[in-house]
């Protein structure tokens, strides 16, 4: 499991102050991207120097709590299967009071950096990912 922070910013809420519920992806797209660079990889790396490209296919939310501008997030990443060229991440959302706020699920689908054709997932990135799957 991977742990990224965040924070609800102002643009985050509706008028009311409370969390405007499409923002769960950017917190979970954001926590994918520490999670990426933690892997010793850069975005610009992965989709300008790279073979493939990884791109999102499926995408879905719940929405358990509301949060409020100033709230601290804990985003708890890991990988939930991998398959031969599609990989799903799950997302925990958390304040700091551990209470659960939210749960994001992404699956993504590799593809050749040029063709833009669905290929199997490559081995070191494969690697990278299973370094972080739930049993």
């Amino acid at each position: 499991m991977f742990v990224a922070h965040n924070q609800v910013r102002m643009h985050d809420t509706d008028m009311a102050g409370i969390l405007y519920f499409a923002r769960q992806f950017r917190f979970a797209h954001d926590a994918l991207e520490d999670f990426v660079e933690s892997l010793g990889l850069t975005f610009d790396q992965v989709f300008h120097r790279e073979n493939f490209v990884f791109v999102i296919v499926h995408a879905e939310a719940d929405y358990l709590a509301p949060l409020r501008v100033g709230d601290k997030l804990d985003i708890e990443l890991s990988i939930e299967k991998i398959g031969e060229s599609s990989f799903t991440v799950s997302y925990l959302l958390y304040k700091k009071d551990r209470t659960l706020i939210g749960k994001v699920k992404t699956v993504h689908v590799t593809l050749d950096s040029t063709s833009r054709k669905k290929i199997p997932i490559p081995p070191h990135f494969r690697a990278f990912l299973e370094q972080h799957q739930t049993n």
